[in-house]
């Protein structure tokens, strides 16, 4: 049940939702065009016959417009979810107060009343053609009765000079006039389509005047039922020749920044540029191939979790879609370790790879290959097809040919509750990917400028070799120390099929060790079943906390609020990616902890701001009390 509170706090939230409605509706209208196409001064007012004459000559040369679809959707699933959501998260922060008090802040806006709490709402934001687009964003509500709705959006406009009234030939529309110009609001299908106050004109008038905008509860319901609040960007609404000269544009700018910068080094410059070429080749592809993008989250109350989804659409038949559908692939060959729970940090990957993506990691490879060889080998062992470098390079370029990435890398916490990280890379068979790799070992523990300490064959884990590479420093600094127990070394090594590595002091070898052995031990039918997502990220955050003592979380406000928020249970962030029908989505899953310290966080701030109106309503008083006593003595 949610109460009335002071009005002090009221306004706090008052202000605190306006300010956040209005941070929301300017990043989107700045992500589309330069802030000076918002700083127009309102037309002056011309004759009707004027108007018309004017409308009639756009119309006929068409150079301005405004194109039929939204290119952007904010969409909010309805009031009563958000503020179910609100209630949520300040419940399980221990603090159902401040919930109550962002229910009774809506008093300030006459309680919504005539709109639809219960319906989606939210901003469109259509563009207006010409020779630089601008951005149109309306606001569609869901209205109840209509004069209660008027009521309540006299409250929410800012000023004193605005008025609403009915237009004088049609019952859908009404016109708001005010010192920042006309607008307009239209009634359809229970709906209030509204634009932006200074975006105003004869374009934009007459389009929420005449345009037909559909029923917002029925053509975003998928949206509305997904997620408390969605972004959803319609990359179809985007004419080919505007698309184009975006691109145009866009590339003109990547390769203005892709020149050789002063000081340089050419193996720097080629990377960065094939590194942004390809950045420049993701986008367009991207917008060629995409249809459209939805970001969308939701709080799961029963499952005390919140989600966050990128979705990406692609073109019926295109090449994207083609490619994502084709993305789930074998089991991993690590699969029975990428699932083991309550890892500091674990990400794994086992997915099919679409021919363009190998031909994009083939080119870095390439690269990569090149680079060292140019410093490990002489030019006659170059030109060599049998050299350590090629030897080396060969499996892993034959893995991606064959179009499949299977990875994996894991920030293990020992017994110790010391960290270590491991991983291995799944390469084609070779009986010669040991030995090159001793060799490039050998070769840069000779470079005249190595300044680490090698020793090859260090150590041995199930059979394995493993070569060490430790930095020159003597004694451990207190991160070091603290997370890791000691200078920390960099361990690799190789079988017939995989490259190993770890990084960290003795534990991690040992840590390695016992995760091949848990491989090679496995049963094949275990082995062949794929445990993760093709594309994965796992994050616990109490691990983390465990390498403190309690005196030292006691003494940190921050690792207090930490540690009293997470348990072992609901500490996990999960990322994964797999293939939809339509596309591809990447989901963000955090558990109940994180619910729950963005209500500790918020319910501090929220504190913080009541302690500091009240020092300044006490300082305040001491002021009068202190005018008024010398009032009296100089009387």
């Amino acid at each position: 049940m949610r109460t009335s509170c002071t009005s002090g706090s009221q306004d706090i939230f008052a202000k605190s939702l306006l300010l956040m409605g209005r941070q929301l509706v300017l990043l989107v209208l700045i992500s589309f065009c330069s802030s000076t196409l918002f700083a127009q001064e309102p037309e002056t007012k011309k004759p009707d016959s004027e108007k018309k004459e004017e409308q009639q000559e756009k119309k006929g040369t068409g150079l301005e417009s405004i194109l039929p679809k939204p290119i952007i959707v904010i969409n909010v699933a309805s009031v009563e979810r958000i503020l179910s959501d609100i209630d949520f998260i300040f419940e399980l922060a221990g603090r159902p107060e401040i919930a109550e008090i962002a229910s009774a802040s809506l008093a300030n806006v006459n309680d919504l009343e005539g709109i639809d709490r219960n319906r989606n709402l939210g901003v469109e934001l259509y563009l207006k053609t010409g020779l630089i687009p601008q951005p149109v964003p309306t606001m569609y509500l869901p209205i109840t009765k209509v004069r209660t709705f008027l009521e309540t959006l006299e409250k929410l406009i800012p000023g004193d000079e605005e008025t609403i009234k009915k237009d004088t030939d049609r019952d859908d529309l009404y016109v708001i006039n005010g010192r920042r110009g006309e607008s307009i609001i239209r009634l359809q299908d229970d709906y209030a389509h509204m634009l932006f106050q200074g975006v105003e004109n004869e374009t934009s008038l007459d389009m929420i005047s005449s345009r037909d905008f559909g029923d917002p509860s029925q053509k975003l319901q998928n949206l509305t039922a997904d997620y408390d609040l969605a972004f959803k960007i319609d990359l179809n609404a985007i004419p080919e020749l505007m698309r184009t000269t975006f691109l145009g544009f866009f590339r003109t700018a990547i390769e203005t920044q892709l020149q050789q910068r002063d000081g340089e080094s050419k193996a720097a410059y080629e990377f960065r540029r094939m590194s942004g070429k390809q950045n420049l080749e993701n986008i367009e592809y991207f917008l060629s191939e995409g249809q459209e993008m939805v970001f969308g989250g939701r709080i799961e109350k029963e499952a005390k979790r919140g989600v966050v989804d990128m979705l990406i659409k692609a073109r019926p038949n295109s090449d994207l879609a083609r490619a994502v559908k084709n993305i789930p692939g074998k089991a991993s060959y690590f699969s029975v370790i990428t699932s083991r729970e309550n890892l500091p940090l674990a990400i794994s990957a086992s997915m099919n790879l679409a021919r363009r993506d190998r031909k994009i990691y083939q080119k870095y490879l390439d690269y990569f290959e090149k680079q060292l060889s140019e410093i490990l080998l002489t030019e006659e062992e170059r030109l060599q097809n049998t050299n350590s470098m090629q030897q080396f390079f060969s499996p892993v370029k034959t893995m991606v040919d064959k179009g499949h990435l299977d990875v994996f890398a894991q920030l293990a916490s020992t017994p110790t509750k010391k960290f270590a990280l491991i991983g291995g890379i799944k390469v084609a068979p070779s009986s010669n990917l040991p030995a090159a790799l001793l060799d490039i070992i050998n070769r840069i523990d000779q470079l005249p400028d190595n300044k680490t300490h090698i020793f090859t064959n260090a150590e041995t884990v199930q059979g394995i070799a493993l070569h060490q590479v430790q930095p020159d420093i003597k004694t451990a600094d207190d991160k070091q120390q603290r997370f890791l127990g000691g200078v920390p070394s960099l361990y690799i090594g190789a079988d017939n099929e995989v490259i190993w590595f770890a990084m960290g002091t003795e534990i991690a070898v040992a840590a390695l060790n016992e995760a091949i052995e848990t491989i090679n031990t496995a049963t094949p039918e275990a082995r062949k079943e794929q445990r993760t997502a093709p594309g994965q990220i796992e994050f616990h955050i109490r691990p983390w906390l465990n390498l403190f003592s309690e005196a030292e979380i006691q003494e940190s406000g921050v690792m207090k609020i930490l540690d009293g928020a997470f348990q072992k249970e609901n500490d996990l962030i999960l990322v994964t990616t797999q293939p939809t029908e339509t596309g591809v989505r990447t989901r963000l899953q955090f558990d109940e902890g994180y619910l729950k310290l963005l209500g500790i966080s918020i319910s501090k701030r929220f504190d913080r701001n009541q302690e500091r109106r009240e020092e300044q309503r006490r300082t305040r008083k001491r002021a009068e009390q202190l005018e008024k006593n010398l009032g009296i003595q100089d009387n």
